[in-house]
């Protein structure tokens, strides 16, 4: 059976889908909220928007930059001088 949930309700569940799929019961609740709210669906596509850009931001060489190779190396030697190289 379907029961209405709230835009609240509604935004949660969206979000919670990006991570995992909701269980049944929730994303038919889901699918029948945003057929009745605009600004639900808004959000939902909005949503997976920014979601599928962070993922291509991450995936995207140089998106974490990381230190430069002289500067790993003085660290590496410093950590080897004080006989840290464990770490």
């Amino acid at each position: 059976m379907l029961r209405l949930i709230s835009c609240h309700q509604a935004t949660l569940l969206i979000e919670q889908r990006a991570d995992a799929p909701p269980p049944p019961r929730d994303r038919r609740s889901l699918w029948l909220h945003l057929r009745y709210c605009p600004y639900c669906r808004r959000y939902a596509r909005q949503t997976v928007l920014i979601v599928q850009l962070a993922q291509a931001r991450a995936g995207a060489p140089g998106a974490l930059p990381g230190l430069p190779g002289a500067a790993r190396q003085r660290i590496q030697q410093q950590l080897l001088g004080a006989g840290l190289d464990s770490l």
